[in-house]
């Protein structure tokens, strides 16, 4: 029977050879050859040429022992290969210490043959270092541009670009992702002569730049990985129309942690942006942002803190955000749940107006908690009460002004049928000024009926009514009391038009009468008109198309008058395998006026894209044409907000029409743009030539 005390030096030598062929292993299937089947069974190459495989252990093994006992072989190694060795050599040492004085040894000959022969084929082929694959690619292009921009005289250029970039990993693909780019731009202008050229613009110029990038990701399936990014790029080497030339220059890290036996995750970033052109100067963006999300049982915490600044150098205008915020849920059993929410915020502004520059400066500071109960999952009663508070402090060339504010109010619903509910709330409001304290309180009732919908002619008709009464006390003018009613009723209708398309149309009107013991009464009377379409038809087709109007007339007290108007197309539709259509579109008008503020007019505002595409146009093969055409408006996106992926400029409204020719791996494109640019018109002829190598 086998024992460990008598054939101990045995089972050393085996976990020792095992231990080799498991951090060889590797290497052995990354790596067939000839001798493929003694490979696998000795963990050492069979070649013809060469020594026996037992003539190369043997070597290896003088090599392995000679180095060792110089102390610094294994150290040498990856660490992976260097825990192999440890553990079969504490495997060996501890079975040599199971093994008695008495109990029969091999001849030291063949023990030390095969242990150093195991130590040769666990070492074997791990000091290798294995040049990981690298997928890169690269291309050349040349542009020719004719632009006219407002009153700029027009320019001709053209641009000769290329670039190179790869990507691979560092040692293991889990342990880094690096990628990479090297570019370089020549460009070349020609400026009509124009009274409108000044000193700097001379007729005829021509630029150099140098463009690149790289992306390193450390350990990108941890839970913990890191980014770190930079990207210089030029306007010109877009290949998208452009009114500046403007290079970017950008820099960011991103680090992220997830501990392992909770759901807590903590995320924290900087990023900077900085534009520079001739027509603008430098533009720096900096956005510096944390966060971390812990769910522990009925309660889940969010806190989040930024700081961003913006500075333009031609102007001297700059801005300066911080924000903290804290989010607080609680909920212990489905009836009764806690929300509380805290922020604190500043900001710093110089900007200028008219060309006079103005400082403002404000910070905010609130805190609030918000709690819901219902006695039991279907009671007819729903309670609801919180507290706020809220601090504010703005400065600017006028003076400096402070505000403070105390509240916490109640509220309570209660069910008395499936139509009619009954709702009282109070509050109170402790304000506080740099000229007045005031301490202001509210009490509310209301009561409230809907009726259950009724088919007419097809459609649904539906009403509702409601009351209501307040009083109000701590005010400037003193008490006040309200009492007031509305009354509301709508028609809809939903009509099939076809297997895959549905039309709906509704209408509505209310009306309210509010008697007020400060301002008397006052009538209200609103209108309201929809219309909408839907068609669905498979994946490649699906649209929707709503218009919408409404109208609201105040007598009386207040008198004002609101009327909107809303349209909304959206979705795409194929009309041919080589034909399709896309929108996103938004058109909103509103007008409101008082007797003391008269509106000229209705302005609208209008958001969106509209895009058409053929293929194979005017029957040429791999000829594409598109048509598209954007619009926006209102810039939600600003820098001087802090948002460093902003555009420097606003693309008002722009149309736009492309032939794109493929052949092979060359790729030509034909533009012709009309755009307003930050109110300014634009007009653009653009053609490009790009030829793709590598495989990246």
């Amino acid at each position: 029977m086998w024992s460990p005390e008598k054939h101990g030096w045995r089972a050393a030598v085996f976990a020792t050879w095992c231990a080799g062929l498991i951090a060889h292993a590797d290497s052995a299937a990354a790596k067939p050859a000839p001798g493929v089947d003694e490979k696998l069974r000795t963990g050492v190459s069979v070649d013809p040429g060469k020594p026996s495989p037992a003539s190369a252990i043997q070597n290896a093994a003088n090599d392995t022992v000679s180095s060792a006992s110089r102390g610094g072989l294994e150290w040498d190694l990856p660490a992976r290969q260097r825990g192999g060795l440890l553990l079969a050599q504490g495997i060996f040492d501890g079975a040599k210490k199971t093994v008695r004085a008495d109990s029969p040894e091999p001849p030291a000959s063949a023990a030390a043959d095969t242990e150093s022969g195991a130590v040769a084929g666990a070492l074997r082929g791990l000091s290798e270092w294995r040049v990981p694959l690298v997928r890169w690619g690269g291309h050349l292009s040349t542009e020719i541009r004719a632009e006219k921009a407002g009153d700029q005289p027009r320019r001709l250029k053209q641009t000769e670009i290329a670039d190179i970039k790869g990507a691979s990993y560092i040692w293991q693909p889990w342990f880094a992702l690096v990628s990479g780019g090297l570019g370089l731009v020549i460009s070349k202008e020609l400026r009509s002569e124009s009274r409108d050229l000044t000193a700097d613009q001379p007729p005829k110029t021509s630029s150099t730049a140098a463009t690149g990038n790289g992306d390193v990701t450390l350990f990108p399936v941890s839970r913990f990985p890191f980014n770190a990014y930079f990207d210089v790029s030029d306007s010109r080497a877009s290949g998208e129309p452009s009114a500046n030339d403007i290079t970017s220059t950008r820099f960011g890290i991103r680090q992220s942690y997830r501990p392992l036996e909770t759901g807590d995750n903590f995320i924290a970033s900087f990023n900077r942006s900085t534009l520079e052109s001739l027509s603008f100067g430098r533009d720096t963006v900096n956005a510096l942002a944390a966060s971390m999300n812990r769910n522990a049982g009925p309660q889940s915490l969010e806190l989040s803190g930024s700081h961003t600044s913006n500075t333009r150098s031609n102007t001297g205008e700059r801005t300066a955000f911080n924000q903290i915020y804290a989010r607080n849920s609680y909920r212990p059993e489905p009836e009764l749940s806690v929300e509380s929410l805290a922020s604190l915020s500043s900001s710093d502004f110089r900007l200028l107006s008219a060309g006079v520059p103005s400082d403002n400066r404000s910070s905010f500071a609130q805190a609030s908690t918000f709690a819901t109960w219902r006695p039991e999952e279907d009671s007819p009663l729903y309670v609801t009460g919180g507290a706020r508070m809220f601090r504010s402090a703005i400065a600017n060339n006028a003076g400096e002004a402070q505000t403070l504010s105390l509240g916490g109010n109640l509220a309570a619903t209660y069910a008395l049928s499936r139509q009619t509910s009954f709702a009282a709330s109070a509050s109170v409001t402790q304000l506080l000024t740099d000229a007045a304290s005031r301490l202001a309180t509210t009490q509310t009732a209301y009561l409230t009926r809907i009726g259950d919908p009724v088919g007419i002619f097809g459609a649904n008709y539906t009403w509702n009514a409601g009351a209501n009464i307040s009083n109000q006390t701590g005010l400037a003018e003193g008490m006040r009391k309200n009492l007031g009613g509305q009354f509301g009723h709508n028609l809809t209708r939903s009509v099939t038009l076809g297997e895959n398309s549905q039309a709906n149309f509704g209408l509505g009107q209310s009306a309210g009468a509010s008697f007020d013991s400060v301002t008397a009464r006052a009538l209200t009377l609103g209108h309201s008109a929809n219309a909408s379409w839907r068609l669905s038809s498979g994946a490649a087709t699906s649209t929707y198309v709503s218009l919408l109007g409404a109208d609201s007339r105040t007598s009386g007290t207040n008198a004002n008058q609101f009327q909107m108007i809303n349209f909304q197309v959206s979705g795409q539709v194929q009309f041919s395998h080589s034909s399709s259509a896309a929108a996103n579109l938004t058109v909103q008008g509103v007008r409101q006026n008082t007797p003391n503020t008269p509106s000229a007019g209705m302005p609208f505002n209008s958001s969106g894209n509209l895009s058409y595409f053929q293929q194979r146009a005017f029957g040429v093969p791999r000829l594409r044409y598109s048509v598209l055409y954007g619009i926006n408006e209102s810039q939600f996106k600003s820098r001087l907000q802090g948002d460093f992926n902003a555009p420097r400029e606003l693309v008002n409204q722009s149309f736009e029409q492309r032939l794109d020719y493929n052949l092979g791996r060359v790729a030509m494109r034909l533009s012709m743009r009309v755009a307003r640019v930050e109110g300014r018109p634009d007009a653009l002829v653009f053609f490009q030539m790009n030829r793709e190598f590598g495989g990246f």
